[in-house]
């Protein structure tokens, strides 16, 4: 089975600000939201819902080259339907969600 890659385009990217939302009464509305600038100057906001089974790497630095966001849907998991995962030897992120939604930030972003 050929999963789709869904953004992978995290080269020459950091990561700038990372929340992560978690409500102690329902582990379904768990979320979070990555904010990565890249060496154009260009902010995007990656927001992610029904977040689950997050990993922080140690020595993780906010550097996002080789982080892709893969569409797992076929797995028909009840729990996720989107992968965040590194697939390069420095430490990163990873996680599962349910769902994601991607925009540009203005380029004012403080």
């Amino acid at each position: 089975m050929s999963e789709k890659v869904i953004f992978a385009d995290f080269a020459n990217n950091d990561l700038v600000e990372f929340k992560y939302n978690v409500d102690p009464w329902d582990s379904t509305l768990r979320s979070i939201e990555l904010v990565s600038h890249d060496r154009n100057g260009i902010f995007k906001s990656f927001k992610f819902e029904g977040v689950s089974n997050l990993e922080i790497e140690k020595g993780f630095s906010g550097y996002l080259g080789g982080t892709a966001i893969i569409d797992i849907s076929g797995r028909q998991w009840a729990h996720a339907q989107i992968e965040v995962h590194n697939y390069e030897s420095d430490s990163g992120i990873s996680f599962l969600a349910m769902s994601f939604s991607v925009s540009e930030v203005s380029e004012a972003y403080t």
